[in-house]
């Protein structure tokens, strides 16, 4: 059976007009990128201004993701996160460790999913355990180092408004590292 956001993907790629790149993080990007056997209904996306605004000019973008979301509503799946990188917490180098997902049947989008060490920051937004659980996947199938996870903590872009979350969950993140033993 299809996952969600496999689901939600090829409903988009038969919308836009145009070739267009795509980026996902949190549940979609774990599904798809990583192999991790969880449940989204959405599929998260991180676009900066000029590749938003590409995708709006020359693919018809937002028209694309209403017709998915109008098609997919009866299912419960949907399409409307759509994060600028400045809003999330992520490495200066987080562009570089995108890695391309392969899924069968797409004729426009490349989808690429974050790097690990992207993926796993991102969820320090809302540090909740299912959050915590999804970092702990990463590292106990090899996936994610933890030293290159601590190096990327240490240099990461922190939005103001995620201060106060970032630095509690941050500590989570330490202890995790600490009990996977790495």
């Amino acid at each position: 059976m299809e996952s969600g956001p496999a689901i939600i993907l090829k409903r988009l790629d038969a919308h836009v007009t145009a070739p267009g790149m795509v980026r996902l993080f949190g549940g979609a990007a774990f599904i798809l990128g990583y192999g991790r056997a969880r449940q989204t209904e959405d599929a998260d996306l991180v676009l900066d201004d000029a590749e938003c605004l590409a995708l709006m000019e020359e693919a018809s973008f937002a028209e694309a993701v209403e017709r998915t979301n109008a098609e997919l509503a009866g299912q419960g799946l949907y399409l409307t996160h759509i994060f600028d990188p400045s809003q999330l917490i992520l490495t200066p180098r987080w562009r570089e460790a995108c890695r391309p997902v392969a899924l069968a049947g797409l004729q426009r989008l490349l989808v690429l999913v974050l790097g690990p060490v992207d993926l796993a920051l991102t969820k320090l937004a809302r540090g909740d355990a299912g959050d915590m659980d999804d970092v702990r996947f990463l590292l106990e199938t090899k996936q994610l180092d933890g030293a290159a996870l601590r190096e990327g903590l240490a240099v990461a872009t922190v939005p103001e408004v995620l201060a106060e979350v970032h630095a509690r969950t941050s500590v989570e993140l330490l202890r995790l590292l600490e009990a996977s033993g790495q």
